[in-house]
């Protein structure tokens, strides 16, 4: 026991002597002082935008997924077009999923397009897509398509209102637990005011 009572007098006398340093904070980065060039010329880009004319449906959809990835100012109207003149519906539906995925609301105009394609599988993806998006605005072209003559795109219509009716449900509740929670700390703050 003695031992230890002397080890730690000798650890507190050792650390009474030498006091703490104090860390020393490495440098800052190196700034950037410009944005790298861009890896594609506007001369490039054309001939990629070009490629969407290509007769091989794998081609357009490379050159549409390039252009989405380098977010080319004119994909909009490129992904609309597609939409609704693509020959290849397997294209088309591609091309509903990366609507999915832009957030702006021309999306939604070309997505109600989507539904009136002559191809079932297009309209189902689309039907899909505004069903992710949730948007309500779009219950009107929804339900038109309650009688298609696809059974399963009648199917995908009820299941994509009934997800906006879902959506709308947890909304509402999240609004009423907030109301509530809101009335309770209002009522807490005055009892403690009394």
């Amino acid at each position: 026991m003695l031992f230890i009572f002397l080890g730690a007098a000798a650890f507190l006398v050792m650390d009474y002597r030498n006091p703490p340093r104090e860390a020393v904070a490495p440098p800052p980065p190196p700034a950037i002082e410009q944005q790298p060039a861009p890896v594609f010329s506007e001369a490039e880009i054309k001939k990629v935008r070009l490629s969407l004319q290509d007769s091989d449906p794998s081609v357009r959809w490379a050159a549409i997924q390039l252009l989405f990835n380098i977010r080319d100012p004119q994909l909009g109207p490129m992904l609309e077009k597609m939409l609704t003149e693509d020959p290849d519906p397997e294209v088309r539906m591609k091309v509903v999923s990366l609507f999915k995925g832009r957030e702006d609301l021309s999306r939604l105009g070309a997505l109600v397009r989507g539904l009136s394609d002559y191809d079932a599988s297009v309209r189902i993806a689309s039907l899909q897509a505004l069903g992710d998006i949730g948007d309500p605005s779009v219950v009107i072209w929804i339900t038109a398509l309650l009688r298609d003559v696809e059974p399963d795109v009648r199917i995908e219509a009820l299941r994509t209102l009934g997800r906006f009716q879902d959506k709308r449900k947890a909304e509402f509740k999240a609004l009423a637990d907030k109301l509530r929670t809101d009335y309770e700390e209002a009522v807490r703050r005055a009892a403690a005011r009394r």
